[in-house]
């Protein structure tokens, strides 16, 4: 990520991460006993969306702060799928911000480089898998819900399996040196 919009502290980021995923766990139960279309696939996606988001950079920093990683603070910023060019999603990157999270690189030194690998894998994971929780609520309103959902979170697998050893998190852990 690059260009970065805004600061954020350490404990500033984290609850804005904490509160994004209580957010979607909260529109997740609500979304079921709604029952007013489009109300209740607007809670369902916004949902999906707080648990691919906002568990990101969180993952990192739980998985870091285990394995002894420091960081210096989270920003609001682009993100680095920019640098592919691709036609829609590059576009819409530029001027969407995204969640980071600055790593303290003196701290890196101190660390073996399984564990770093471990915490820069932590974000892609989180935010692949995370979002498999709201497939079961978005069957429980509707099978084409359901089954949208199951679309949506297959092709972000396989978006973020493409992209991320190009120029993300897992081509970060892949650099990583022994």
């Amino acid at each position: 990520m690059s260009k970065h919009y805004r600061r954020l502290s350490l404990a500033q980021g984290s609850s804005l991460s904490a509160v994004g995923l209580l957010t979607g766990l909260t529109l997740l139960v609500l979304a079921p006993r709604v029952r007013l279309f489009p109300v209740d696939l607007v809670f369902i996606f916004a949902g999906w969306f707080c648990f691919w988001f906002f568990s990101h950079d969180l993952a990192h920093h739980i998985v870091g702060r285990i394995v002894g990683v420091a960081f210096r603070y989270y920003f609001l910023g682009r993100s680095s799928i920019t640098k592919q060019n691709l036609p829609i999603v590059s576009n819409l990157l530029r001027v969407v911000p995204v969640l980071g999270l600055k790593i303290d690189k003196s701290s890196l030194k101190s660390v073996s480089p399984n564990k770093v690998r471990a915490m820069y894998a932590s974000g892609a994971i989180s935010s692949m898998f995370l979002p498999w929780v709201v497939i079961p609520t978005g069957f429980s309103v509707g099978l084409p819900v359901g089954i949208l959902l199951t679309v949506l979170t297959v092709a972000n697998v396989v978006f973020t399996l493409y992209f991320s050893p190009r120029v993300g998190d897992l081509h970060h852990a892949r650099r990583v040196r022994s």
